[in-house]
């Protein structure tokens, strides 16, 4: 009776995105390295054996993708899960449903984690045990830096993999194949302002060619995409663009691109963007991308925390944006980060160290140090 009322999906109707979603390793775009010969997803899949990795890296890099597909090649069951939903009651039952699939010789799952620096400490704590018994394999998905929102525990049980935002050659050469298999061509001009809009981001370019496609062809152009719809006028900034014109900024800045940069901070501005983020971004940029070397800027920034608490909208865009300017045009220097990166590695890796006796400052230490000398001695 099923089969009376079963029609087969058309595949059009599903997102371009998905359609053009690699279906094994080797497919994956952008991330050669990582799937080589030598690369670490190719020895997971290879190895057979429970495994436990951070994918770290920017919307729209295929973190979930390569999730799904490390699962399948290494025949396992795939289990998506979200960090703000996921209680500690279910990581323990996970853990019981992977003990009884080793037990019957079934392997073990691939259990998701999207935005797993969401996790609470006691969540992270939950997930030691299963980890480290290889009771289930997991592979988290993040936007942000592992090592500073995940516990020194969790990290020495983990790989972290970062994946770079995509490469301008390769989301050229995505949105080429993705306009021929919807058999139109596409002006060199339109490709390029998809490439700059994108920003690294393969899902966010797709989307905006599905759009250019829709356009085309409401105009009887199904063939030939010559130009980019228009954005829309309403305000409103979703969660996706929330954090894709977040990391446009930053990057802008980084870049020492100060037209970028301003053009970026009004475009989170106009679309009603809290400027308290803004400036806690500001904030740690200054640290982390300015760094030591010219302190100045993180007072800068802080003052501008301080201001856009303070005064608010609109004066707070004057503020934001003189920050914005001295951030981007000050020399770079990511030393900071590295160093302290570095040693949290080192500490989640290494055995707890014994402090030295000079370091300690006991008070015996202490009076030894500053007691008077014995006359005559």
């Amino acid at each position: 009776m099923d089969e009376l009322f079963h029609q087969e999906l058309d595949p059009h109707r599903l997102p371009l995105a998905v359609r053009m979603r690699p279906t094994s390793l080797d497919q994956v775009r952008g991330h050669t390295a990582l799937h080589g010969a030598d690369g670490v997803l190719t020895r997971i899949v290879k190895a057979q054996t429970p495994f436990a990795l951070v994918l770290a890296g920017p919307p729209g890099v295929g973190k979930t993708t390569i999730g799904s597909l490390i699962a399948a090649e290494r025949r396992a069951t795939f289990i998506p899960l979200s960090a703000t939903t996921l209680g500690v009651k279910d990581i323990k039952e996970l853990a019981l449903d992977g003990q009884r699939r080793r037990n019957v010789g079934e392997i073990e799952p691939v259990c998701f984690i999207d935005e797993i620096h969401r996790l609470s400490r006691t969540q992270q704590d939950a997930l030691l045990k299963p980890v480290e018994e290889g009771y289930f394999s997991l592979i988290g998905a993040t936007t942000e830096n592992p090592y500073v929102a995940l516990s020194p525990a969790l990290l020495s049980r983990i790989e972290v993999v970062r994946l770079a935002p995509l490469a301008d050659e390769v989301l050229r050469a995505l949105i080429l194949d993705a306009a021929a298999m919807e058999e139109a061509s596409i002006d060199d001009e339109v490709t390029a302002a998809i490439i700059s809009h994108a920003n690294g981001d393969a899902r966010s370019a797709l989307g905006m060619l599905q759009r250019a496609i829709e356009v085309a062809n409401n105009r009887g152009q199904s063939h030939h995409i010559t130009s980019l719809p228009s954005p829309p006028e309403s305000v409103g900034i979703d969660q996706s663009s929330h954090y894709e014109m977040t990391s446009a900024l930053i990057k802008s800045m980084r870049a020492s691109d100060a037209t970028h940069a301003i053009d970026w901070l009004a475009r989170l501005l106009v679309a009603g963007e809290d400027p308290r983020f803004i400036a806690r971004r500001l904030v740690i940029f200054a640290a982390e991308d300015v760094g030591p070397d010219n302190l100045a800027t993180l007072l800068y920034a802080n003052a501008a925390l301080t201001s856009a608490e303070k005064i608010g909208m609109p004066e707070a865009r004057i503020i934001l944006a003189a920050v914005v300017l001295r951030l981007t045009e000050a020399p770079k220097s990511r030393r900071a980060i590295d160093a302290i990166d570095a040693a949290m590695r080192n500490v989640a890796t290494t055995q707890r160290a014994t402090v030295p006796e000079h370091l300690r400052g006991t008070i015996a230490h202490i009076e030894a140090r500053y007691r008077p000398p014995i006359d005559g001695g």
